[in-house]
């Protein structure tokens, strides 16, 4: 896919501004979701905001712009899920611990199942500003302190390269068992990939 470096033309700073800027950008996911990203238009999330063209040229130069800014919502939200992932393994157990955050990832995911399967398959990347490479970036923190913390147990003790497995295998899996809705119920999806995290991690 290709690199696309676009933004928004101005920030909104007024309330009036940041009103119009949500219901543009609220107008789009609809779009992005009913028409994909090449069906997607501004003229058409400008109908579905109910705002006019010269309205959405304020804040947005062109497609890409506002497609950037759904993409950075959307990866906004998974964040703010992500931290609250890890906060659920203090004083567990590795075993239970991996389970409850792999549940609450997969919980956080599932409401966003559409949007994201156009963001990961059909949004182009959005050069150094993408959020969904900073948002790995924070799990890959996260995840290397969870194992720094429980490094008497590790099957090996290059953090690095473990937190890349980890962190790699968990995302993407659990993005794939969301945007492809497999037959397969979502605590035997955790049961799983648990069991496939830990024993590549961790020690009998």
């Amino acid at each position: 896919m290709s690199v696309v470096r676009s933004g928004p033309r101005k920030l909104p700073r007024q309330e009036r501004s940041r009103a119009m800027v949500d219901r543009i950008l609220e107008a789009a996911a609809r779009v992005l979701i009913a028409y994909g990203y090449d069906g997607a238009s501004t003229n058409r999330i400008a109908r579905a905001a109910g705002v006019s063209p010269g309205s959405l040229y304020q804040y947005f130069s062109d497609k890409d712009a506002i497609t950037s800014a759904v993409v950075d919502r959307l990866a906004e939200e998974i964040s703010v899920n992500v931290s609250a992932v890890f906060r659920t393994m203090a004083g567990r157990s590795a075993e239970d611990g991996t389970r409850a955050a792999l549940t609450t990832l997969v919980d956080a995911l599932a409401p966003q199942a559409d949007l994201l399967r156009i963001a990961v398959e059909q949004v182009p990347r959005f050069g150094e500003a993408d959020r969904l490479g900073v948002l790995l970036e924070r799990a890959r923190d996260l995840v290397y302190h969870q194992l720094l913390a429980n490094q008497d147990r590790l099957r090996r003790h290059d953090l690095d390269t473990t937190t890349w497995f980890v962190v790699h295998t968990a995302t993407q899996l659990t993005i794939r068992y969301t945007v492809d809705r497999p037959p397969i119920p979502a605590d035997r999806f955790v049961d799983e990939l648990s069991r496939l995290l830990l024993g590549y991690v961790y020690r009998d």
